[in-house]
């Protein structure tokens, strides 16, 4: 199956290379440039199945990766946000596994990944950094954690994932694509559902991509939604741990530093002292774009001690699915009281946009 995909992939390649750039060709030359994407992503996968990579079966609502160099405080922070007993010592190399933690974060299970060290030379197979890049290539979030002391390391960090194939949120996204399971091609744009759209639908159908959601920021053109599916790097949003500030009082100074050079968000902590934790917990549920969505009967109170977790950009018909599939078969409309909606209990239909504490009752 893999020489399959290569031979294919090689076809592309020839395709790509004899096909002249100009105003007509511009969409054709596109649509190889996803195709080919699409088999690289394919090849990888497979190649991640037969054991290139720490298995690490995802669970919860979402996942996070700690992500640093030896010794910057990964186990430490993770054992302070999820009670996870990871070897923590003062020397390199404590953590040869990914070590899996979970976090109840404002009613959403997270699972925190506590992944082994990186070091330089991660992206030529230096301390298995294509079995750690495996892991955090299906991370939600990553959590970079850094050491006060030597905190020019980070780049470092960034540019080894980037030699990975692993991009940050340093450049705002004009299109995201996500693949589904069922649904056919669905375009949000700026977090609403928006008509069908013939030209988009055949552009991912051309790639292969039947079931999606097509997510879509301010303007964009054909071109963007090519380029996002094209795209040979995996962009994963990412924000700065600042550890060890215990250590140095000019921290503030050094968060402002990192926040203008890398545009991510920079929490300061102290694993050692717990300062900052809240916050950045806080930090780490708004940066992942989780909605809660308090679900109510007809003539009952909702309930606000269990969360339904749902994505940035979910639907009624989104929620009703991950209630139960005989739900989401038999849902005609809902009530919805909260922030999406202009007054309570208003009436809405099945494409309606929740948004984070919204309260929904549905109507079967």
């Amino acid at each position: 199956m893999e020489d399959a995909l290569n031979s294919k992939l090689e076809d592309l390649k020839k395709q790509y290379s004899k096909t002249k750039y100009n105003k007509a060709t511009n969409k054709y030359l596109g649509l190889l440039r996803a195709k080919m994407a699409t088999i690289r992503k394919q090849i990888s996968s497979k190649k991640r199945k037969k054991g290139l990579g720490f298995a690490v079966k995802k669970t919860g609502d979402a996942t996070i990766a700690l992500v640093g160099f030896p010794n910057a405080g990964k186990s430490s922070t993770l054992n302070l946000l999820t009670g996870v007993e990871s070897k923590v010592a003062d020397y390199a190399f404590t953590t040869l596994e990914v070590i899996p933690g979970m976090l109840n974060l404002k009613g959403a299970k997270i699972q925190v990944l506590d992944t082994p060290g990186l070091i330089e030379g991660a992206h030529i197979g230096k301390g298995e950094g294509n079995k750690i890049a495996s892991a955090i290539r299906v991370v939600d979030l990553i959590l970079f954690i850094v050491d006060i002391t030597d905190y020019e390391k980070l780049f470092y960090l960034i540019d080894e994932l980037s030699a990975l194939g692993i991009d940050f949120n340093d450049k705002p996204a004009k299109v995201k694509v996500d693949e589904t399971e069922r649904g056919g091609v669905r375009i949000i744009r700026n977090g609403k559902v928006a008509p069908p759209d013939g030209s988009i639908i055949e552009v991912m159908k051309g790639v292969g991509l039947v079931n999606a959601n097509v997510f879509i920021f301010g303007n964009c053109t054909l071109d963007d939604i090519l380029d996002a599916i094209s795209e040979d790097k995996i962009r994963i949003p990412s924000i700065v741990a600042l550890n060890k500030i215990d250590l140095n009082a000019n921290f503030k100074k050094v968060k402002e530093s990192l926040e203008v050079r890398t545009k991510m968000k920079v929490i300061p902590i102290s694993v050692k002292t717990s300062y900052g934790i809240e916050s950045l917990k806080d930090t780490m549920f708004s940066s992942l774009g989780l909605v809660r969505v308090f679900l109510k009967e007809k003539g009952q109170r909702a309930d606000f001690e269990k969360p339904l977790v749902v994505k940035n950009g979910s639907t009624v018909l989104d929620v009703a699915k991950r209630v139960h599939a005989d739900l989401a078969k038999e849902v005609r409309f809902a009530y919805v009281t909260g922030s999406s909606v202009r007054f309570l209990n208003q009436r809405v239909g099945l494409d309606h946009v929740v948004q984070d504490e919204d309260v929904v009752t549905f109507v079967s």
